[in-house]
């Protein structure tokens, strides 16, 4: 049985879905970047870097159907299948609450509030935010 909670996390995930693939939003792709570059100055071992760069490919390609993931996830939570769904919005939206900070944090060293407007476009980043709060409030029943 589909609780109130549930059902206010499915709707949420399939505005911030819809609104991820009108915006044309891809997830964090450049904190994934970001992110190896930094490596690189952590560690020289290849076999590290090699790991982190599948990983951040694996996740790149995620993020790139990020709108669909997020309906699919809410279809799955509708379905009751809460820890699948879940899973799928958190990749689609290419971010979870502690990624949405770092996201923010990051862009603002980096470019300034006018890099964090432009990378997402305000409808891109309702659908990250919305995807973010649908994914925090499921909760299995």
């Amino acid at each position: 049985m589909l609780t109130r909670r549930n059902l206010v996390a499915v709707v949420l995930a399939i505005v911030a879905g819809a609104l991820l693939i009108v915006s044309g939003n891809r997830g964090t792709t450049g904190i994934y970047r970001i992110i190896l570059d930094k490596l690189t100055l952590v560690t020289q071992d290849p076999l590290i870097l090699s790991a982190a760069s599948i990983v951040a490919l694996i996740l790149v390609a995620f993020t790139a159907v990020g709108g669909f993931l997020v309906l699919l996830g809410g279809y799955l939570i509708y379905k009751n299948h809460v820890g699948t769904g879940k899973l799928l919005i958190g990749l689609g939206g290419g971010v979870g609450i502690p990624w949405l900070l770092l996201m923010i944090v990051l862009s603002a060293f980096i470019g300034g509030v006018t890099s964090i407007i432009a990378e997402h476009s305000a409808v891109g980043w309702a659908g990250v935010i919305l995807a973010v709060v649908a994914r925090a409030i499921a909760k299995k029943s």
